[in-house]
């Protein structure tokens, strides 16, 4: 822990030009981590994901301001989250503005930060780092208050917003959201923001925000905002992050049904496949349906007793069973629910592919000869 302490802080401290991109550590449990500064007032610190060296893909990029405090928990996120896809891999960018600064550049000279903020930082990591147009932002405190100046005056931006205990949400910030939502302009797609009960001198101005996002409704924009009971002014970061990028990317993960009715409400294979359409345009991924997607029918078809639908879903995505490594016990249950239902030949040709792939397994060997000798009697 001290060795990841003493790295961080000099992650942190380290002076370079914009122009230079150095990798200065590589944390085994992290990932591969830059610093480089901008200006006088600002440095960036960016995270790049596991795998980022070995492939050409396009990443997200999540700016998360104050990185010196909250540049970890976005990446803690991905990190819990991406193996079991309910999160993409991103790259995170922390922004550290000196502190003496902070409070003019994020409040009276927002104006001069936007420019730093679009034209030195996102363009620098837009060039330099391989990104798709997925941008989500972080802010707390006077970086929320700032936030609304970025969503009213630079829309097209950033797509998803992410706010904890924001202060500053001033009369002319407000109005100036209701401008941009009442103009035919292209606004952000997302917003959470949170806020403790106890921070009383500003709850007011947050469901004034509330009544203005409510009032003019844009199809596009997805927004909630969490009044807490439990949270403060130091926590409500972890529900922006935690609470906000899971609601984000709840389209994400790969889509379950828990019964075959289910998957007919939801409209069927025509329903299925739009969804993992706009799902792979929205996230710049496969717009196929997700494999686990397909075994999840498979096998709730055969839970339910579906026979129709399991056929369907064989032809549908034919050689899906024979490609897949699945075990004895999975190849066993498939097989049965063709002889349960009078296939037994399906059932035979079907273990006998599986046993060229496992010519061990003496449970595969009897069960094609008992089926074999059956049919012959």
């Amino acid at each position: 822990m001290n060795k990841l302490i003493t790295v961080l802080f000099l992650l942190f401290t380290i002076n370079s030009s914009a122009g230079e991109l150095t990798n200065k550590q590589v944390i085994k449990s992290i990932g591969n981590i830059h610093s480089i500064n901008f200006e006088n007032s600002a440095s960036i610190t960016v995270y790049l994901p596991d795998g980022y060296k070995g492939n050409y893909n396009k990443y997200p990029v999540m700016y998360v301001m104050d990185g010196e405090r909250y540049f970890l928990n976005a990446i803690a996120y991905q990190k819990t989250l991406v193996w079991q896809e309910q999160s993409p891999d991103f790259i995170v960018v922390g922004i550290n503005i000196e502190k003496k600064k902070r409070r003019e550049l994020l409040g009276n000279k927002s104006q001069d930060f936007i420019k730093i903020f679009e034209h030195q930082i996102v363009n620098y990591v837009q060039k330099n780092y391989r990104t798709n147009d997925m941008s989500l932002y972080f802010g707390w405190q006077l970086a929320g208050g700032f936030a609304l100046d970025l969503f009213s005056m630079r829309p097209n931006l950033i797509d998803a917003y992410f706010l904890a205990s924001s202060t500053r949400f001033t009369r002319e910030r407000l109005d100036n959201v209701t401008q941009v939502l009442k103009s035919k302009n292209t606004v952000p797609e997302f917003l959470y923001y949170t806020l403790g009960e106890v921070e009383s001198w500003t709850v007011r101005s947050h469901k004034v925000l509330a009544e203005i996002l409510g009032d003019n409704t844009k199809e596009n924009l997805k927004w909630k905002f969490h009044l807490s009971t439990d949270d403060n002014h130091y926590t409500t970061p972890l529900d922006a992050i935690n609470k906000g990028l899971t609601q984000y990317f709840k389209g994400y993960s790969p889509i379950r049904f828990y019964s075959i009715k289910e998957f007919e409400d939801f409209g069927g294979l025509n329903a299925l496949k739009t969804h993992y359409k706009n799902r792979g345009q929205h996230f710049n991924i496969s717009t196929e349906i997700h494999d686990d997607t397909i075994h999840y029918l498979l096998n709730q078809s055969i839970n339910d007793n579906e026979f129709e639908a399991f056929n369907m879903f064989v032809k549908e995505f034919d050689g899906f069973i024979a490609e897949n490594n699945y075990s004895i016990g999975f190849i066993m249950k498939f097989g049965e629910f063709y002889v349960s239902n009078g296939e037994v030949q399906k059932a035979i040709d079907y273990y006998k592919s599986e046993l060229s792939k496992n010519p061990d397994s003496e449970e595969l060997q009897t069960a094609v000869n008992r089926l074999t000798s059956n049919t012959k009697g």
